[in-house]
C-alpha cells in the first residue's frame, strides 16, 4: 500500500490533498455565492445616497461645528448628535458583521494550503 501524496496538483495550483478531500465531502460551495450576495448588499448600503458615506459627512459637519467652532452645519434630519453617532456606529457594526460572515465562509478554504507550500511570507 502506498502513502497518499500530501500535496495534490490542480489546475489552480498545488493544495493539501487531505484538506481537499475534506472540503469535497463537506464544504457547500454555494456559501461563496451567498457571500457575494452579502457583499452586494453591503456595497449597495455604502453607495446609497442616504448611506454611511453621507452620514459620515453630515456627522463631520456637526462635529466640526461643535469641536472647532465652525459655522453651524445644517442637517436634514431631526436627530441629536448622540443619535446620529449611534446610527453611524450601528451601520458600521452592520458592515463589519457582513464582512466577518464572508470571512467565515472563506476560512475553511485556508486548509488547502499545505505546510510544505507555506513560504516565509505565508506563515
Amino acid at each position: 500500500m502506498s502513502a497518499r501524496a500530501a500535496v495534490t496538483t490542480t489546475p489552480y495550483g498545488e493544495v493539501d490533498a487531505v484538506a481537499l478531500e475534506g472540503l469535497q465531502a463537506r464544504y457547500d460551495t454555494t456559501r461563496v455565492l451567498d457571500a457575494v450576495d452579502t457583499l452586494d448588499e453591503l456595497r449597495t448600503g455604502l453607495n446609497d445616497p442616504e448611506g454611511l458615506r453621507d452620514d459620515l459627512l453630515r456627522l463631520h459637519g456637526i462635529v466640526h461645528a461643535l469641536v472647532n467652532g465652525a459655522n453651524f452645519a445644517s442637517t436634514t434630519r431631526d436627530v441629536s448628535i448622540v443619535e446620529h453617532i449611534e446610527d453611524v456606529l450601528d451601520q458600521i457594526d452592520h458592515y463589519v458583521a457582513g464582512l466577518l460572515s464572508i470571512r467565515d465562509v472563506l476560512r475553511p478554504l485556508e486548509a488547502l494550503r499545505h505546510e510544505d507550500l507555506a513560504g516565509p511570507d505565508r506563515d
